[in-house]
């Protein structure tokens, strides 16, 4: 299972590194159209942030994966080891049933903007807001998988 976890996230960092070139490269065409060839590009701004909202959502999942995400243990600290796991383990499931939830939502979300395109790009919005659902299935497999080798190893 740990193999799977790997593999989406070699998937995350290229699409994060291809991302954040697309939209540096972009933008920056855009500078140098509207300020030197004063005709810019009617489409650079949505595309950057519609590619902002993925690299948002995949790097949060990233940071799932690599435990980067804030947490204050000045409370979890002052209990016992066997407090702590019990802690943990609780955490742990309230995390994954609010995940599944919000899983459960976007996808229904997102299936349902199957008519509504974009202003500029003209393309369907399914597509960029897909970012919430795609970086929350990562998201909740990390964690998924991550909860299952941390309650094995103790």
């Amino acid at each position: 299972m740990k193999t799977l976890s790997n593999i989406i996230e070699r998937i995350e960092i290229v699409i994060s590194i291809a991302l954040a070139a697309a939209m540096t490269i972009i933008l920056f065409i855009n500078v140098l159209f509207r300020y030197f060839l004063n005709d810019p590009l009617f489409w650079a701004n949505e595309a950057s942030i519609f590619m902002m909202a993925w690299l948002t959502f995949i790097g949060g999942s990233l940071g799932l994966k690599y435990k980067t995400q804030a947490s204050i243990t000045l409370f979890v600290n002052r209990l016992s080891d066997k407090n702590q796991r019990i802690l943990q383990i609780i955490t742990q499931i309230i995390i994954l049933i609010f995940m599944a939830i919000l899983l459960y939502l976007s996808w229904d979300w997102v299936l349902s903007l199957t008519a509504t395109v974009s202003s500029s790009m003209r393309i369907p919005m399914w597509i960029p807001y897909s970012c919430v659902p795609v970086g929350l299935t990562f998201a909740f497999i990390h964690s998924f998988i991550s909860s299952i080798y941390r309650l094995a190893k103790r």
